[in-house]
């Protein structure tokens, strides 16, 4: 932080210091209010407020996750993504009940776990849908039901479809390879974190003819090196859309270009220009079997050799040119090119 002094006077204060003029304590004893005091290592040092490009990221994981749970289950689903909050790992365990399901995935090698947590309603019909059931609705229950081994392989199926929306989202930002892993019946063995840690809880909801929601929780310290990246706006350029370099292709292959090959040049005065008469012959800078140019667009592309095929003048390509030359000088005043072209 800088001083609000300037250096003349932080050294007149110095000065009257030294000098006994003004006693070391003397700020510190008029100073009003009480002294708090500051944990340096508490986790309140993390900076509180929204993150743009991690609501953007939620969108696109919400999005492909709709649409892959839709073609899963058959139904009309649709999946939108909360703003992201920060929070302890101690109030996120009030989610951790028995009527809710809680999955634990794995982020990746060195990025640690992850929870997800389905409320008890939307976990039931995702079951039945998942298993056939078109007509399947929410229903609240206040009942704690165990899942079954059966249930659980299902749900992890469900689960690894978020995973995959994870991993294709999260890329260019950080590396994550998630992976379903287990669904606990209880709370207490998906501690995956100290509950004074923090977490940054993503809360995703589910609308249509099943409607809930899905809650992810990240611990922070997983994402904590790209924090500065997620605080900032999304860039526009960071995701690339294939679809659209498909259709640029096909655009630029449509694009009509001129192509010229170059049979040989001839530089003549303008009194011999006059001179000319028909059966002149004027003699060219290169031989019968000397590659020529082939130019697009004005620039060296291709070497070619002339050939008359079918009773017409044509060239075979020999080489395409590595570095194009440099464009060709004007002519001298005074003087003309002639140039000869087939194509």
């Amino acid at each position: 932080m800088a001083s609000p002094l300037d250096p003349t006077e932080v050294e007149a204060l110095m000065q009257a210091i030294q000098e006994g003029q003004l006693p070391p304590d003397a700020a510190a004893s008029e100073a009003k209010g009480p002294v708090v005091p500051y944990d340096l290592t508490s986790q309140d040092r993390i900076i509180r407020g929204q993150m743009p490009t991690l609501d953007s990221i939620n969108d696109r994981i919400a999005s492909l996750f709709g649409r892959t749970l839709s073609g899963r289950t058959r139904l009309e689903l649709r999946v939108t993504a909360a703003p992201a909050s920060l929070m302890k790992f101690a109030d996120i365990n009030s989610f951790l009940n028995g009527k809710n399901a809680v999955g634990v995935m794995s982020l990746g090698a060195g990025h640690g776990l992850a929870l997800v947590i389905v409320e008890g309603p939307l976990t039931q019909s995702l079951l039945a849908a998942s298993l056939g059931d078109r007509k399947a609705k929410s229903e609240p229950s206040d009942a704690r039901s165990e899942l079954t081994h059966v249930e659980k392989v299902v749900l992890r199926h469900v689960l690894n479809m978020l995973c995959d929306a994870m991993a294709t989202s999260w890329e260019g930002v950080l590396s994550f390879k998630p992976q379903a892993l287990r669904f606990e019946s209880d709370p207490r063995m998906a501690a995956i974190a100290t509950p004074s840690d923090v977490a940054i809880l993503c809360a995703f909801e589910v609308t249509g003819p099943i409607d809930g929601r899905l809650m992810l929780a990240i611990p922070y310290a997983a994402v904590e090196a790209a924090k500065k990246l997620l605080s900032s706006p999304p860039r526009l350029g960071g995701q690339r859309d294939a679809r659209f370099g498909q259709a640029l292709a096909r655009e630029l292959e449509l694009v009509e270009v001129e192509l010229r090959v170059e049979m040989g040049r001839y530089h003549l005065r303008l009194s011999d220009l006059l001179g000319l008469k028909v059966g002149d012959v004027v003699t060219l800078n290169t031989s019968e079997g000397s590659p020529l140019p082939v130019m697009v667009q004005e620039r060296p592309k291709m070497t070619a050799l002339p050939k008359v095929v079918g009773g017409g003048m044509a060239v075979e390509v020999l080489k395409a040119i590595v570095q194009a030359a440099a464009p060709s000088r004007p002519a001298r005043a005074g003087a003309h090119t002639f140039t000869q072209a087939a194509a």
